[in-house]
């Protein structure tokens, strides 16, 4: 992949309206250099992080999860829940944009070392946006490139599925050998299991993007967040006051979880 085309798709990333959160370690660091070197890096970067060490993974994660944390399938995917989980939580209100699309990428690697190694050269990838999940792993031939060209394999990989994350083209020529196939998974993600992860603890939210003519004035609705356990004079009275407003049309929001405990509430209006 030449220069030039790597310059033409990190422009037409930034040039989307996609925010990012990236969860890296073990490879893929030369993408990071191109997607951070050219103009416009924080129209799509929030945040990078790359916990490398053994005890920066543990922290991040809060346990060990496989005997080699670098590089597994529950580190991976736990990479990525987290990282999408905290684009959601932590940047979605910063910017005011329900409709804003937010992208959760994770990337775990065990590529060439100091030391020959005994298990397979290999990387995992995936990104998860608001409606599609889509993961690959590519095992590498042992002992035919240098650290840095794996690296920069791995890099080509992570900026395409960037790329395809977030909708825009951009060509891109695959510098793997005939043998190393790609295994690639992509499913919609539907809303029923955004609830069950929400549910899960996994998300704190769900976005809905209310703009346009999707509703009309009469059919919106004012919604009074809480436990409502029990329901008492203030609830009430906040639900009068709300009335006078939209008559007829207010809700109350029961929490999944609790703002002050994390104690699942089950309670009813």
């Amino acid at each position: 992949m030449t220069e030039g085309c790597i310059r033409a798709a990190v422009d037409a990333i930034h040039s989307t309206p996609t925010k990012a959160v990236v969860y890296l370690s073990g490879g893929a660091s030369q993408a990071l250099g191109w997607l951070m070197s050219l103009p416009g890096a924080s129209n799509t970067i929030l945040e990078v992080v790359v916990p490398y060490s053994k005890n920066s993974m543990t922290q991040l994660l809060g346990k060990v999860r496989l005997l080699n944390p670098a590089c597994s399938l529950h580190s991976f995917f736990s990479f990525l829940i987290y990282g999408y989980s905290y684009v959601i939580n932590t940047f979605q209100s910063m910017f005011g944009k329900a409709g804003l699309p937010v992208l959760g990428v994770g990337f775990t690697g065990s590529l060439a070392t100091t030391y020959t190694k005994h298990g397979d050269h290999r990387f995992y990838l995936s990104t998860r946006t608001c409606d599609r999940l889509w993961t690959s792993s590519v095992t590498l031939l042992k002992g035919l490139r240098t650290r840095e060209e794996e690296d920069r394999v791995s890099s080509h990989f992570l900026l395409k599925a960037i790329s395809d994350a977030c909708k825009v083209s951009a060509t891109f020529s695959s510098e793997l050998y005939e043998s190393e196939v790609p295994d690639e998974y992509e499913r919609q993600v539907d809303e029923d299991e955004e609830l069950q992860q929400i549910i899960d603890g996994k998300l704190c939210m769900k976005i809905y993007d209310f703009s346009g003519d999707k509703d009309t004035a009469s059919e919106r609705m004012v919604i009074l967040p809480g436990s409502f356990n029990p329901l008492h004079d203030g609830h009430l009275r906040l639900s009068e006051i709300a009335s006078r407003e939209r008559p007829s049309c207010v809700e109350g929001d029961i929490m999944a979880l609790s703002l002050t405990s994390d104690i699942p509430i089950n309670t009813e209006w």
